[in-house]
């Protein structure tokens, strides 16, 4: 697939195909500040919220890449194949026609591979956009109720630096009940 790099396995060996015992948490501005940047309103008043989010792209020969998503929800249990991150980039997915969706992110380790034991699951309102900071270690994105519409806006150039992937093997199986 264009845009994407390397692919190594992740192997979590302790988690096996039993639930993740993480406990999800719902999105926040302040709890998902070291990843990115929560955008929605506040409160019920008309409003517009100029510079509301700071969007990196640290290669200026990149072209700003605005895709538009038609996600549609896969059925309990759910399940992290793979995490993804994007070295030069920020990466936003803003909702069109929302629903709940997974945010799962995690630091690098020093040798710039994920932290899976670090891993944090946010469930985001289908209200919410999100930009994740370059180099950010996210799962893919994923709708959780219904099929969702989203404008996902990330800086490219269409080759193997855009996005790196690595799968996730055995798949992280996640509890979402509250």
């Amino acid at each position: 697939m264009a845009g994407e790099s390397r692919t190594g396995a992740l192997k979590d060996t302790d988690q096996g195909s039993q639930p993740v015992p993480r406990t999800t948490q719902p999105l926040t501005r302040e709890a998902f500040a070291a990843f990115g940047q929560v955008l929605m309103a506040v409160g019920d008043e008309a409003q517009r919220q100029e510079f509301a989010a700071t969007l990196r792209n640290f290669r200026p020969q990149a072209t700003l890449n605005m895709a538009f998503l038609l996600s549609k929800p896969s059925n309990p249990p759910w399940q992290i194949h793979a995490l993804e991150r994007h070295p030069y980039s920020s990466q936003s997915f803003v909702p069109v026609q929302g629903t709940r969706y997974l945010v799962a992110v995690c630091p690098s380790s020093a040798e710039g591979e994920p932290e899976l034991d670090r891993l944090v699951i946010f469930v985001a309102d289908g209200d919410q956009a999100v930009t994740y900071h370059p180099n950010v270690w996210h799962a893919p994105h994923a709708v959780l109720d219904g099929p969702g519409k989203f404008i996902m806006l990330r800086w490219d150039l269409g080759n193997a630096e855009d996005t790196e992937l690595r799968s996730v093997d055995p798949p992280l199986t996640l509890d979402l009940t509250p």
